[in-house]
């Protein structure tokens, strides 16, 4: 079998299907739309083998590490991780359109960002593919002088930015097409972190250039690979890090957020003669904290593809039988 890395896969996000799907949630609401989500998600569980093996190994390592409950088949279990995923799908097109109210949310260790913002200061927010990044948006309408960039590993970016835009144009948030960051890309970066804007990577996808620029780390109880860039790139930025993560939870039966912002560090130090060694405990220490977070939310980590280590695979592939 030959393996295929994420970023050559057409994700579920496609910028088609959003769009469309994006005009049902418009024009007719939430129930219309789940009505339609419903047998989308069901055909994409039944025929998109790769992903439900990814959800089904995600899970075997939950329920090992972590003591996911096991009252429920595996199987039952992952048609539930799809699920999750098409009502998150649900809840970023609310975002967009700004039916997601503050109201809905629960800003946890908020002080931390309101600090930075109080001091015009910049910083690199590592997010993940758990929970639902998109809420990111309602820093911007918490505080209106904040702009937030948003780093994507994808050619739609402009498109999303289009989207964004036409869905609420007063949301201050911008999407960067980030393949890999070149000396531009870092003087760009480096200028929104001292106009005092945010930056959100992701820190649970292997960068599209390769193998390189990985740091081999436990997660939930086995070694897989772990981008090292947004660490090196906070490192070159010398800025604070905090971690971001968006939790979805039921309330009156709503859809409710904990947003939870944690400091990771002051400032990234990667030394010349220890880089190695710092990257490896800097890139653990982000293990560790994801694999907390999984705990709280298991079913709501969006990353359906292959990541632990596999004879025949390179870190976060999709497995093609061609």
């Amino acid at each position: 079998m030959k393996a295929r890395h994420w970023s050559t896969v057409s994700e579920a996000g496609a910028v088609s299907g959003i769009r469309f799907m994006f005009g049902i949630y418009r024009w007719f609401g939430r129930l219309p739309f789940r009505i339609c989500l419903y047998p989308v998600i069901l055909y994409y569980f039944l025929f998109k083998k790769t992903a439900r093996d990814a959800s089904l190994e995600y899970l075997r390592h939950m329920r090992a590490d972590y003591r996911l409950r096991d009252d429920q088949p595996l199987l039952l279990q992952s048609y539930r991780h799809f699920m999750n995923f098409g009502e998150c799908i649900l809840d970023k097109l609310a975002v967009w359109q700004g039916d997601i109210s503050l109201d809905s949310l629960a800003f946890h260790n908020h002080e931390v960002f309101d600090d930075l913002v109080s001091r015009g200061q910049g910083c690199v927010m590592v997010g993940s593919h758990l929970g639902n990044l998109e809420i990111c948006r309602a820093l911007a309408k918490r505080n209106v002088s904040v702009t937030i960039n948003v780093l994507m590993h994808t050619a739609h970016a402009t498109r999303f930015n289009e989207m964004l835009s036409r869905a609420n144009s007063e949301a201050h948030v911008n999407v960067i097409q980030v393949s890999e960051i070149s000396p531009a890309t870092a003087i760009l970066l480096k200028q929104k972190i001292d106009d005092g804007e945010f930056l959100v990577i992701a820190g649970d996808r292997t960068p599209v250039s390769g193998q390189g620029n990985v740091t081999e780390v436990s997660f939930l109880g086995e070694r897989c690979y772990m981008p090292q860039g947004p660490f090196v790139l906070a490192s070159i930025l010398r800025c604070p890090v905090l971690s971001i993560f968006c939790l979805r939870r039921e309330r009156g039966g709503k859809p409710f957020f904990d947003l939870y912002m944690d400091h990771f560090a002051d400032r990234i130090r990667l030394p010349r003669r220890d880089r190695e060694s710092a990257l490896e405990e800097t890139v653990q220490r982000w293990a560790d904290l994801l694999a907390g977070y999984c705990q709280k939310a298991p079913l709501q980590w969006f990353n359906f593809y292959s990541y632990w280590h596999r004879a025949d695979a390179d870190p976060n592939t999709e497995i093609s039988p061609d």
